[in-house]
């Protein structure tokens, strides 16, 4: 059975997990970055390595901030709370899935058939509700300023809906460029092409697809925020789920992140 009242919330909270991201460079001011490979607690993930039709992605997996699934009832977010050395916000997200493989100096479209995605939607379903699109470098990429095209499904099963950015040159290894939604669009449920309209020439990139859980707002560096099981709205960690940082930050120096992770099981 769901929780339903907060002495649920309270009966149901697991041990926290803490947070300790260091010394991470960003790339630009408001320039999404993940700190899949930032070290610290948890330690650094490892790059996908599922080829382009990529994989979905469950616990547990290096990377991740530690997630048990629940024995019986489920779990959901009781607390996040952080502090970071930069003003900014912190993204507190579920990775789905993500792929490897990628030409990131090809010009050509790169077909790709998904693995599909895990249930871990909005609805714990595999439609791509709130499901969003990222290029995330593993490794620094070279020169280069390209419009990059991502082709794919919407949550409604439509097909061939395309969305671009354009990048930034010489990005770092963690920079997360998101993909907006085309217009009326709800998530991404596969992705099918992959296409640049000019190279980066060199380094390492690859396709995530993630779910926001929580967001802090941390409008003063040093200064922490939080929200729980009431300011948060209380979001379902569903069974498998892979809790990952994403960081928004106001300047470019690098940064040090410490938080706390709490889930309520019932």
């Amino acid at each position: 059975m769901a929780i339903a009242t907060l002495d649920g919330v309270i009966a149901g909270m697991r041990p926290p997990e803490s947070i300790y991201k260091t010394g991470v460079a960003m790339e630009a001011i408001g320039q999404h970055h993940s700190h899949w490979y930032s070290v610290g607690r948890p330690g650094a993930g490892a790059a996908p390595s599922s080829g382009i039709n990529g994989g979905a992605l469950t616990a547990p997996l290096a990377g991740a901030i530690p997630h048990v699934d629940p024995g019986s009832g489920n779990a959901y977010l009781a607390r996040f709370a952080a502090s970071m050395s930069l003003a900014g916000q912190l993204l507190l997200c579920d990775r789905l899935w993500a792929n490897s493989g990628l030409s990131i100096t090809s010009t050509s479209a790169q077909p790709i058939t998904p693995a599909a995605l895990p249930a871990r939607d909005r609805d714990g379903a595999t439609d791509g509700k709130d499901v969003l699109a990222a290029l995330e470098w593993s490794a620094a990429g070279g020169a280069g300023t390209p419009v990059v095209t991502l082709t794919y499904t919407d949550a409604d099963g439509n097909t061939g809906h395309t969305t671009t950015f354009t990048g930034v040159t010489t990005p770092n290894a963690g920079t997360f460029f998101l993909w907006p939604l085309a217009a009326g669009d709800l998530g991404v449920r596969a992705v099918t092409s992959y296409q640049q309209n000019a190279t980066w020439t060199s380094g390492t990139a690859h396709i995530v697809l993630f779910r926001i859980l929580a967001v802090l707002d941390c409008a003063s560096a040093n200064v922490g925020n939080a929200v729980d099981a009431v300011t948060g709205g209380m979001p379902r960690i569903y069974n498998g789920s892979v809790p990952f940082l994403v960081q928004i930050p106001s300047a470019t120096t690098a940064t040090n992140i410490t938080g706390q992770y709490i889930e309520t099981h019932g």
